[in-house]
This record gives C-alpha cells, sequence and structure tokens, in this order.
C-alpha cells in the first residue's frame, strides 16, 4: 500500500537510488536534484513515496501562499505538482495514480482549489496519465513544458 512519507535522512540514498527508464531521463529531474533545491524553494515539500520498507517515488509540491517568485500568469491559489517521479521498476502498478491522489488531498489541506503541474511533451511523455486522471492543458508553456490543471 503506498505511502507518502516525510523524507528522512536515512532515506536519502534509498530514494536518490530510483531512476526512471532509459527512455524517460528528459521526462523528470533526478531525485538527487530535487532532494538538492528543495530547502533554496521557498514553500515547497518534498515525501517520499513507500510501499511497505520500499521507496518507490518522490513527490514535490509547492504552497502558492508560501511562494513569493510568481510569475505573470501563474495560477497564485493553485498549488504546484512541482515533481513526481516513480522508479522504473514500480511503474504500471497504481503508484503515480496514488501520488496524485495525495497531491489532491494536500492541495485542499492547504485550501487551494486547483493543482497544477507541467510536462514535456515528447515520445513517452506522461501527459496522457494526467489527462486520463482529469488534468486538462491550461494553453501555457512555463520554461517549454505544457502546463496541466485539474480541480481539487
Amino acid at each position: 500500500m503506498l505511502e507518502r512519507r516525510v523524507v528522512l535522512r536515512d532515506h536519502i540514498r534509498l530514494l536518490i537510488a530510483l531512476k526512471v527508464r532509459p527512455d524517460q531521463p528528459r521526462l523528470v529531474t533526478e531525485n538527487a536534484i530535487t532532494l538538492a533545491e528543495a530547502p533554496y524553494e521557498t514553500g515547497s515539500y518534498v515525501w517520499g513515496l513507500w510501499d511497505g520498507n520500499i521507496p518507490v517515488g518522490l513527490m514535490a509540491m509547492v504552497h502558492p501562499a508560501q511562494y513569493p517568485w510568481h510569475l505573470d500568469g501563474d495560477d497564485r491559489q493553485a498549488a504546484y505538482l512541482w515533481r513526481l517521479m516513480i522508479g522504473a521498476e514500480f511503474q504500471g502498478r497504481g503508484y503515480g495514480r496514488g501520488a496524485i491522489g495525495f497531491a489532491l488531498e494536500q492541495a485542499h489541506d492547504w485550501g487551494c482549489p486547483r493543482l497544477v503541474a507541467s510536462v514535456t511533451d515528447e515520445p513517452h511523455s506522461n501527459i496522457g496519465f494526467y489527462e486520463k486522471l482529469g488534468f486538462r492543458r491550461t494553453g501555457r508553456m512555463p520554461d517549454g513544458e505544457v502546463e496541466i490543471v485539474t480541480d481539487v
């Protein structure tokens, strides 16, 4: 059963060891980078995704009210799913869907009416995964990625 846990010191190497499939390296930033950047991203929160004692992924979100660097056009009421990574050997088992459930729950707890993310639009992209879960394209392309949103 998938659990979302605060990242502890003992978890770091296990989470860094998780990798995506060989055809996916440009779809999500490596966990080591996310863990290194998080302390410097005001309003960011990072969780490990676990199935029992096995780490299966990493999820990071940004609280919109705590983030001081909004750009013109940003939805300042939407929680931002900053990163979602499921290890290659764990993909296709429902962990990504479960993680989106956690993200929606967290956005709701923060009082956000929407959840925003951005995805690459290239071969092997995960945009179809998000669209199946109710996300829709906003028409914006922040940092060259397709922005998507869903209601909480």
